[in-house]
């Protein structure tokens, strides 16, 4: 299964406890924001993200919180925004090492712009706890996993399979860096899948959207 299956899933969740689901926004305003972005921070926001964003302009269930396209007036602002929430927490007169993405209890989840891959970080330090290959693989084992506390014998080998090619690829293929800041986070890292949390049962109910 890919992503798109347990954002479907989310969404189940969150309209059987009374919640509007999670929409995406349409590829013009996307885009727009994809270009707001670079221009004004020199960040190239990486493809498959922007693809989330075709898909669920953020999205926030059981803890676990994928950021959304910044708003101008802040009333409108009902999930964190990506560079809201990117400046609030590091240094932007150079390119920094990651792109936050999201969050859990636990673990933020970022692109590194010299690893061109994507982790799970603990919370609390900014180490990478988890390497992931691809934006689809990160968001498998957080929503499966940590969002909706699904686990089963099959992980392996069902999450195996990769997202389907979004509207943003090509502009992304073969991008030099412009810039490498910082060192190549630790080799030791693990590889595949997400540092689990207990096997417990989910939350009851999903977080508040705002």
């Amino acid at each position: 299964m890919n992503d798109k299956t347990y954002v479907a899933l989310v969404n189940e969740e969150e309209q059987a406890a009374g919640f509007r689901p999670f929409v995406g926004r349409p590829l013009a305003r996307v885009q727009a924001y994809a270009q707001e972005v670079e221009e004004r921070y020199g960040i190239r926001i990486p493809a498959d993200y922007l693809d989330l964003l075709l898909l669920a302009d953020g999205l926030a269930h059981n803890g676990v919180v994928f950021y959304a396209i910044d708003q101008e007036d802040e009333e409108d602002q009902f999930l964190p925004g990506l560079m809201a929430e990117n400046l609030a927490t590091q240094n932007f007169r150079r390119q920094p090492e990651y792109l936050l993405l999201g969050h859990s209890d636990l673990f933020r989840y970022a692109y590194s712009f010299p690893e061109r891959k994507y982790f799970a970080l603990h919370a609390d330090t900014l180490e990478p706890a988890a390497e992931f290959s691809s934006f689809n693989e990160l968001m498998v084992n957080a929503l499966k996993h940590e969002a909706l506390g699904l686990f089963d014998e099959d992980d392996d080998e069902e999450d195996e399979e990769g997202r389907e090619e979004g509207p943003f690829d090509e502009d992304f293929e073969d991008e030099p860096l412009e810039e490498e800041v910082g060192e190549s986070p630790n080799e030791d890292v693990q590889k595949g899948s997400a540092p689990e949390k207990s096997k417990g049962k989910k939350k009851d109910t999903p977080p508040e959207k705002r």
